[in-house]
């Protein structure tokens, strides 16, 4: 046995709606997952919540306005702790539309704060249908 193989496993625990929508207000950052001509596609983005819903702010010429605007998408947001061997990961699957300025949150702090440079103007709202997660826990 070496120092990366222990013999007991880290559990899984399935997380419940209302965990999964805690998990997801304790970050600004997740990845959006698309199919485009080419195929599937995965990209970090900064996001923010309204509601239940995922807001990301994107440019308007690039691949996630092109390929997921109208599509269902998958988000994912994750924490792992290397050292105990766990973590936690929350799904939401649904379908990202544009959204119109005037649909934004009204308070500036509650919408997505892209880290990219360049103009990030073109928002999409994934309206989740299904919320997926577990929870690694060490033994």
């Amino acid at each position: 046995m070496t120092a990366t193989h222990h013999w007991f496993k880290s559990r899984i625990r399935h997380l419940d709606s209302a965990e999964c929508q805690d998990l997801l207000r304790t970050t600004t950052t997740g990845r959006i997952a698309f199919a485009d001509d080419s195929g599937p596609d995965i990209f970090p983005v900064n996001f923010s919540m309204d509601g239940e819903d995922v807001l990301i702010a994107t440019s308007g010429y690039g691949a996630i306005a092109r390929a997921a605007t109208g599509a269902r998408v998958a988000f994912e947001v994750d924490d792992m702790d290397h050292a105990t061997e766990s973590g936690w990961s929350v799904v939401v699957r649904g379908r990202a539309d544009r959204v119109a300025q005037f649909d934004l949150p009204p308070d500036p702090t509650e919408r997505p704060y892209p880290w990219a440079e360049g103009n990030r103007s073109y928002v999409l709202r994934i309206h989740a249908d299904q919320v997926t997660g577990v929870r690694l826990l060490p033994t």
